[in-house]
């Protein structure tokens, strides 16, 4: 079709009535481009953005593995350091690593953040505060009571360590008590009375040879 110039006219999409002229023709135009493939459609699009490397993950495996990074000498030197007395200064810490103050406390913060150093805590005397009898504590019985249980053993206040264990027990206690008495009371009445518990065996230490608050791995 032509006009009255001779030139050809275009097709224009027809305009309901309510509607702009410009969206309509906007669309068509946009339509039109797609057809010559110029713009890229929406499932285009997402399947181009699902390809692209996602530097999230590789961002938390760098993570993760900073994380797992073992204590290294300067590390042991602190740690053994706040082991021996928690109360040395954060000046004399960062002499005996050979590092500078700012460094220490952040290595010390590092450490904490990471789980590493769990706390800080008073090494006590404990026959000088009356508790002169120490027990290992080794109990039997069925496991599916033991959930159960872990809160009871919790709130004794003779029980120093409770540890879940493979082998021919279950559960290791360490305890420590006045008497023998009180450890015959603290197995008879109330260990064995638990649920589940089948068997105990007790061996009382006559000697702490070894007491080392943070064990070091070898070189």
């Amino acid at each position: 079709m032509t006009g009255n110039d001779g030139k050809p006219m275009v097709a224009r999409p027809a305009v309901a009535q309510g509607e702009t002229p410009g969206v309509v023709e906007g669309m068509a135009d946009g339509q039109q481009s797609q057809e010559s493939g110029r713009p890229q459609d929406a499932a285009e699009s997402r399947r181009t953005k699902s390809l692209r490397p996602s530097s999230a993950g590789a961002d938390g495996e760098r993570t993760r593995r900073r994380s797992r990074r073992l204590p290294d000498a300067t590390d042991e030197i602190i740690i053994g350091a706040l082991a021996d007395d928690a109360r040395t200064g954060i000046t004399e810490i960062a002499g005996m690593a050979n590092v500078s103050r700012a460094t220490a406390y952040n290595r010390i913060k590092r450490l904490t953040d990471d789980g590493v150093i769990r706390g800080y805590s008073v090494v006590a005397d404990h026959a000088r505060m009356g508790l002169g009898v120490t027990a290992l504590v080794l109990i039997s019985g069925s496991q599916p009571d033991w959930r159960a249980n872990r809160e009871v053993l919790s709130s004794y206040p003779e029980v120093e360590y409770c540890w879940y264990v493979v082998g021919s027990a279950d559960i290791v206690l360490l305890v420590r008590v006045a008497d023998t008495d009180q450890l015959r009371d603290l197995i008879l009445t109330r260990l064995q009375a638990l649920p589940g518990v089948t068997a105990t065996q007790t061996l009382t230490v006559i000697d702490e040879v070894v007491h080392r608050p943070v064990v070091r791995p070898e070189d």
